[in-house]
């Protein structure tokens, strides 16, 4: 969720896509500041991703710094926080769990800082019901007190997760969405004891009852419950509390209030997608169109179609050197929205080592062990060609 400074994946088995796709704009050209790093910690995965050769107005902290304070974090809620530890267990037994610290998330800082985000699903391959549950945090989350990331866990992770893992993540609104995150957000400040009474744990409440709970505290009042005392005074009780909520949620379903914002919403996010992409086609814009394909990869305001997907990819890729390139090289790789070729892969992977995408160089090392000399020769002359070829 959107928040303003405090005091503050099952591993998809072609190699390929993880490090091309993930985040999809983390390829960064030329030489690319620390490696990835990979640990997992109490059954989670965590992930550090290079840091992105980019200036920020913050100071940066390197891949493994960022992962051992997501491990701290995950240490906090285990050993203080049972309410929350039981919900991730629930998690894991039914998905891959992932926590990533991204230090180019979000990509443009905006008046309202993304400090982590939930990503439903990301890159899950349909492998026995299992989901996948991937959280990232960004450069501003990863240098957080150990309260307040594990709380941030909590929220995204928990809060969210859950909503996943009950099939709500669609369903509802988002500032509902939000409020029964907060919530558990809140039962996890105070399993971790901290206090209640400085500036930052007063406006958090506020905000919360308030502003994302505000038509939830309604239903309460509506409904003759006292909502200072379904609210604790300030302190709630939080699974008594989150019961009032399921039977909020239940309403607003049965009155149909909850499905008529999500298709307003919806129909909203297809007119503006459909215009956007029209434009980039239009334009012939390279960066707009490779979005166009990350839509549809993550289904971000469209379905997800892999084949779409790499359709705008690959119009992107053929304007010239850009993120697009190792992007579709890895997606040739692993045979995903196109037919697996490996030689076209090389191509790619080629062409955007030509670009000065370096990173692509260990993975054209992997795909070159399982071509023979005569493959490799083919893409290198297919990535010769294109380079002969007009773009647009």
């Amino acid at each position: 969720m959107p928040r303003g400074p405090r005091p503050l994946p099952r591993r998809i088995p072609a190699w390929g896509v993880w490090a091309a796709l993930y985040c999809l704009a983390a390829v960064a050209p030329a030489d690319a500041a620390k490696s990835e790093i990979e640990r997992t910690h109490r059954g989670i995965e965590l992930l550090g991703m290079p840091l992105p050769d980019k200036k920020y107005d913050t100071e940066l902290i390197e891949p493994a710094a960022g992962v051992a304070n997501l491990a701290k974090a995950l240490d906090r809620i285990y050993e203080k926080s049972p309410f929350s530890v039981k919900h991730l267990e629930t998690l894991k037994k039914n998905g891959k769990v992932t926590v990533v610290y991204d230090a180019g998330f979000p990509k443009k800082q905006l008046s309202s800082v993304t400090i982590g985000a939930f990503f439903p699903d990301f890159f899950q391959k349909e492998q026995g019901g299992l989901k996948h549950f991937l959280v990232v945090i960004g450069r501003f989350g990863a240098k957080w007190p150990t309260d307040d990331l594990a709380a941030l866990i909590v929220h995204e992770l928990v809060g969210h997760g859950l909503q996943h893992f009950r099939g709500r993540g669609h369903k509802d609104r988002k500032i509902d969405r939000e409020c029964e995150a907060l919530i558990y957000e809140e039962k996890s400040y105070q399993d971790f004891g901290v206090k209640r009474d400085t500036s930052n744990m007063i406006r958090f409440r506020t905000d919360m009852r308030t502003k994302w709970c505000g038509d939830f505290s309604r239903y309460l009042r509506d409904n003759e419950i006292n909502v200072d005392k379904a609210w604790g005074f300030g302190k709630p009780d939080v699974p008594k509390l989150l019961g009032h909520f399921e039977r909020y949620i239940q309403h607003l379903r049965e009155t149909g209030i909850a499905g008529k914002a999500v298709a307003a919403a919806k129909a909203k996010r297809d007119e503006n997608f459909t215009a956007f992409a029209a434009k980039a086609e239009k334009t012939k814009s390279a960066p707009d169109l490779l979005l166009v394909g990350k839509r549809y990869l993550k289904g971000i305001g469209v379905h997800r179609n892999a084949r779409q997907a790499a359709a705008w990819v690959r119009k992107a890729a053929d304007l010239g050197p850009g993120p697009a390139q190792p992007m579709l090289g890895a997606l040739y790789a692993a045979g995903h929205g196109v037919k697996l070729d490996r030689i076209e892969a090389y191509k790619w992977y080629t062409l955007a080592i030509r670009g000065g995408f370096s990173g692509s160089k260990k993975y054209r090392a992997k795909l070159q062990r399982r071509l023979s000399s005569k493959q490799i020769n083919e893409a290198k002359k297919r990535a010769d060609a294109w380079r002969a070829e007009p773009k647009g």
